[in-house]
């Protein structure tokens, strides 16, 4: 494991246990997500770290559904910190070149104003998280079923 990814698995140790043992910010996600489940499309950004250290970045538009939930409407393309490019300065991780289609069809991501998230990555399989919400709704984080430490960031 590299000295990046090291870094990143502390910075995510220390996160997960800020947020488990100290609940900053920590509100419901009813009513803390109100504004974001609104009829209208939203910008998000998620981050997962999975277990092995790397993380994956995806930054697109969550439609809203007529069954109350934000859902992708394309492929959703990742980037992961393992793909990498040799520059001249030496090795650039997420490599843009190299992006992964997330999903294939709509409903990959399902995302309910409960702080409930579902997907179904090609990446990953499929995974589940009960998002923590914070007082102002746009930063949400949480643990997966598979482990992978999950934030959902409106924009």
């Amino acid at each position: 494991m590299n000295s990046f990814n090291k870094l990143l698995v502390i910075l995510s140790t220390l996160f997960f246990l800020t947020s488990t043992f100290i609940k900053i910010g920590e509100a419901s996600c009813l009513e803390q997500l109100a504004g974001y489940f609104n009829q209208k499309n939203q910008n998000v950004q998620l981050t997962f770290v999975r277990p092995q250290g790397d993380v994956v970045y995806i930054s697109n538009t969550l439609y809203y559904y007529n069954g109350g939930f934000l859902t992708n409407g394309n492929s959703f393309p990742a980037l992961f910190s393992s793909k990498t490019k040799t520059t001249p300065s030496g090795v650039q991780p997420f490599d843009i070149e190299q992006q992964q289609t997330s999903f294939f069809d709509r409903s990959g991501i399902i995302f309910r104003q409960d702080g409930s998230l579902t997907l179904r990555a090609l990446w990953s399989g499929p995974f589940n998280v009960n998002l923590t919400c914070t007082n102002s709704g746009s930063l949400n984080y949480g643990i997966a079923d598979n482990g992978y430490l999950v934030s959902l960031q409106f924009k």
